[in-house]
């Protein structure tokens, strides 16, 4: 009995390949669809795994690059805002310095009984051997040439640095205490011998003319006699770093001096507004 078709029923086909009927291709009817969707998802479903795959590794890349280029941003703008914050600790701790120093000088230096300016360092000669520095000071603060300029040492108090030379209306040049051209009156706090500091154009100064006898040590601190009309008495000089017998003139001994203040860093001044007690 041969079977009627029905067309009107909902039936899939599907092409096999029979070895048993001379390699012919055979239609066969499967009805219902779940086999057939399960012959169809099979075989494109490494396709559709693929393609799955392929979409996400490019969404994912594109999701990590505009990560990184936002990453990239943000520690540019740290960078800068770390910076930033550098430079202004390191001013402030400039002004902190500034401050303290001040505040030294001024609880220092009570006993000098003259007014005083403070003053800044302008210009400094590149050649390490250079006596001279120039300040922000001038005629219109009241300073004149010989003055006095001295620079706080921390723990020791106040110290001669120089003396003003040249002055002008808004700044003023300063010869230092190690320039060939200054020349002092002072005394060995030690043993009370006086003696005339001389520059050397190095990093000391000599001091000429002490009496062969004198007991001078290394070590001993040497001050401002206040006997040449210039320098107050008892302002801070250096300290001695050796004692020589003087080679020309034997009844003399001259010594090596050590400023307390480091010349090559200075940054910051006072000028006494202390005229010389004797007219030239």
């Amino acid at each position: 009995m041969k079977r009627q078709f029905n067309l009107n029923e909902k039936k899939q086909v599907c092409f096999i390949n029979n070895p048993d009927n001379n390699f012919k291709w055979n239609m066969v009817f499967i009805k219902g669809t779940n086999l057939f969707n399960e012959i169809i998802g099979f075989i494109f479903s490494p396709f559709l795994k693929s393609a799955t795959y392929s979409g996400g590794r490019t969404r994912n890349f594109f999701q990590d690059y505009l990560f990184l280029v936002d990453l990239k941003k943000e520690n540019e703008r740290l960078k800068k805002e770390i910076l930033l914050l550098k430079s202004q600790l390191a001013y402030y701790k400039e002004k902190e310095r500034i401050y303290r120093e001040l505040e030294e000088f001024y609880k220092l230096s009570t006993e000098i009984n003259y007014p005083k300016i403070v003053a800044k360092i302008i210009y400094k000669p590149m050649d390490p051997f250079s006596g001279v520095v120039f300040i922000d000071k001038g005629s219109k603060d009241g300073l004149l040439p010989q003055m006095p300029v001295l620079a706080s040492v921390s723990g020791e108090g106040v110290a001669l640095v120089g003396q003003v030379a040249e002055v002008y209306r808004n700044w003023s040049k300063v010869i230092l205490i190690t320039d060939p051209s200054f020349s002092a009156d002072v005394k060995i706090e030690s043993t009370g011998d006086r003696g005339i500091l001389v520059g050397k154009a190095e990093k000391y100064c000599n001091l000429q003319y002490l009496p062969s006898a004198s007991q001078v040590k290394e070590g001993d601190e040497v001050l401002t006699s206040g006997q040449d009309a210039f320098f107050p008495p008892g302002l801070l000089i250096g300290k001695v770093v050796s004692v020589n017998r003087d080679p020309v003139q034997g009844m003399f001994k001259y010594a090596e001096i050590n400023p307390l203040v480091d010349l090559y860093n200075l940054d910051l001044v006072f000028v006494l507004l202390k005229l010389p007690e004797i007219p030239l």
